[in-house]
């Protein structure tokens, strides 16, 4: 994805050209950062030109948001082709003017879902939402029967030239038709495009056409504009490196942040199950909790009592000679069979056991 914000006269001006795509928070608070420069500047209106087959959905909503957070509303255009996330951006802005040979496609926002059954569910949570969202703003403009709109949207990808984009109301004007490379109408045919690309529309001048592909990326890797095709891949393929490194390098730290949780986790519930807090049958539940929640589950453990088990009856009187007993046993048995046993009843039981104990001094004569 290439993003250029720029002043244009009195007006501000961002050209988004290439395939949405996760751009990172840098990149985000960047492109905000920029917008607000143009409108302290005194520049209070924005144009934003698309040249996209789309991309991430989310991606495109937080460019809207900045947009209109920063500027109240904006203007729009698109090229070629703008598609999938590309129309969101396009269909909030006030009005939106295409290129008569240019083509719009529509669909469902979608995603890809990595994770436990809770990630899954997040996630199934927050692409509804969006569903919702991009769905909302396409109705907020139709000037068709929405009912029409839904059947086509649950269908699959809704394919317009301009002209029938305008006729649903997601285009507001229609302008000349632009000149297509061969790069942008490979592009647009691999995107699943059922209409038909006229051969008149296609520029037949690659050596011009490569020349000028040269300029553009360059300058959007910020290189001079001058620079040669074999400078230009270098640079490319220098950034491809770090990118792969910083992917690493993510991954790494997402490894290494998910097994000290998982440390941390086992640690606390360990020490739980050992004073007695918990029960081994908990633990499962337990472990759900901190994987949501660490350090308040943790405050929340912390606080629990040790469980103790429930004592039953109390001391029984002799009626046969043989002394008095708690559930069964004297002291002399349960100190001989079952010490353990006295001992928590020394402790959560201290009037039982005095008793017992009494009773034991009675019979031996022990004062």
């Amino acid at each position: 994805m290439q993003v250029k914000v720029f002043a244009e006269g009195t007006q501000g001006r961002v050209d988004i050209i290439g395939q949405i795509s996760e751009w990172g928070r840098n990149n985000a608070v960047d492109f905000r950062a920029k917008c607000q420069e143009l409108k302290d500047s005194g520049i209070s209106t924005c144009h934003v030109y698309l040249m996209t087959v789309g991309g991430d959905c989310f991606q495109a909503n937080e460019i809207v948001n900045i947009l209109i957070d920063v500027f109240g509303s904006y203007t729009g255009e698109g090229g070629a082709i703008v598609a999938s996330a590309g129309t969101y951006i396009g269909v909030n802005a006030k009005s939106f003017m295409m290129a008569k040979n240019g083509q719009y496609m529509i669909h469902k926002p979608s995603g890809w879902i990595d994770g436990n059954e809770t990630a899954v569910e997040n996630y199934l949570k927050l692409l509804q939402n969006m569903t919702v969202t991009y769905y909302d703003a396409y109705k907020a403009v139709l000037k068709k029967p929405e009912k029409e709109f839904k059947a086509k949207w649950e269908a699959g990808d809704i394919w317009l030239t301009a002209q029938e984009a305008k006729d649903w109301g997601f285009v507001t004007d229609i302008k000349e038709p632009v000149k297509i490379d061969q790069e942008t109408a490979s592009a647009i045919q691999k995107s699943g495009s059922p209409i038909a690309i006229a051969t008149t529309d296609i520029i037949v001048e690659p050596n011009l056409n490569t020349q000028m592909d040269v300029r553009i990326m360059a300058i959007s890797l910020g290189m001079d504009a001058n620079s040669t095709e074999a400078q230009v891949n270098a640079q490319i393929a220098a950034n491809a490196t770090k990118a792969k490194d910083y992917d690493t390098l993510k991954a790494d730290n997402d490894r290494k942040n998910q097994e000290e949780k998982a440390a941390n986790i086992k640690a606390e519930l360990d020490a739980a199950e050992k004073d007695k807090r918990i029960k081994a049958d908990s633990r499962p539940a337990w472990q759900a909790q901190f994987e949501k929640d660490f350090e308040g589950t943790k405050a929340l453990l912390s606080g629990l009592q040790a469980v103790v088990k429930p004592l039953s009856s109390g001391i029984k009187t002799s009626v046969d000679g043989k002394g008095a007993t708690y559930e069964g046993k004297t002291f002399e048995q349960l100190q001989d069979e079952n010490p353990e046993a006295l001992a928590e009843l020394e402790d959560n039981n201290p009037e039982a056991y005095t008793a017992l104990f009494a009773d034991w001094k009675k019979r031996n004569k022990i004062k």
